[in-house]
C-alpha cells in the first residue's frame, strides 16, 4: 500500500487475536470491517495457544483459572476484568460455536 493511500471502512479493529476476531463477528454483517495487527498473524498470543481456548467448566476451578490468567498477564491484568472474562467464558464459547 502506498504511504499516502487511504482505505474506506466502517469499523477498524486493532488486534487479530481471539478478542479482535470475536469483536468482528459480533458486528452487523452490513459493516465493512477491517482487522489490523502490528505483527504477522502467527505472532499473536491466540495463535501461540494453538487453538486452545480456556473456559470455566466448574466453579471449583475458578481460583486456578484466575491465577493462571493473572500469571500469563504478568500480574498486570485488571483483576475485575479477569473475573468477568472467566465468569462469562461459557457464554462466549457458546456464541463462538
Amino acid at each position: 500500500m502506498k504511504k499516502d493511500s487511504y482505505i474506506k471502512t466502517d469499523t477498524v479493529i486493532v488486534g487479530s487475536g481471539v478478542a479482535g476476531l470475536f469483536a468482528a463477528l459480533c458486528l452487523p454483517a452490513t459493516q465493512d470491517v477491517m482487522v489490523i495487527t502490528k505483527e504477522k498473524l502467527d505472532d499473536c498470543d491466540s495463535w501461540l495457544a494453538q487453538g486452545g481456548v480456556c473456559v470455566l467448566k466448574n466453579i471449583d476451578d475458578f481460583d486456578c483459572y484466575f491465577e493462571d490468567t493473572m500469571k500469563a498477564g504478568h500480574y498486570e491484568n485488571n483483576p475485575e476484568a479477569v473475573r468477568v472474562m472467566i465468569e462469562s467464558s461459557q457464554d462466549v464459547i457458546g456464541t463462538l460455536i
